[in-house]
């Protein structure tokens, strides 16, 4: 599994958001980050979806954090913007296995147990842990 870009940059925005501890322009946040300003629109906008971020319209408006950094995790970030983050399709709701065997499957079984591992360390780590404050 690999993070798409678009994930990798939304995380690198919340952790700016974080460190500026204000209101930021989207033109600054373009700059500092070296994201295309369309591109940066595209992210805050599911962060904004998401309730991590808020835009604030005007002449002193921009994006800042919705949340306080130690109620904002890693795994928050990513699933607003990865479309799955399961290891496997069978770990997907659905259980899709194309050998009909999600029930007694000891490689399904080894993969929902990374899985959770998985999952458990990013729900505990926060922006605020992954700052180191």
């Amino acid at each position: 599994m690999q993070l798409n870009v678009t994930t990798d940059y939304a995380i690198r925005i919340v952790l700016y958001l974080a460190i500026a501890g204000s209101t930021v322009t989207s033109k600054e946040i373009a700059k500092v980050m070296g994201i295309p300003l369309y591109y940066l629109y595209k992210i805050t906008n599911k962060l904004t979806a998401m309730g991590i971020i808020e835009c604030r319209q005007g002449v002193n408006g921009g994006f800042k954090l919705k949340k306080q950094t130690q109620d904002i995790t890693i795994y928050d970030i990513i699933n607003a913007l990865e479309p799955t983050t399961r290891l496997n399709r069978c770990l997907e709701e659905d259980k899709y296995c194309s050998r009909f065997a999600t029930d007694n499957c000891p490689v399904r079984n080894f993969y929902a147990q990374l899985q959770k591992e998985f999952d458990s360390k990013l729900q505990n780590l926060t922006v605020k842990a992954l700052l180191g404050k």
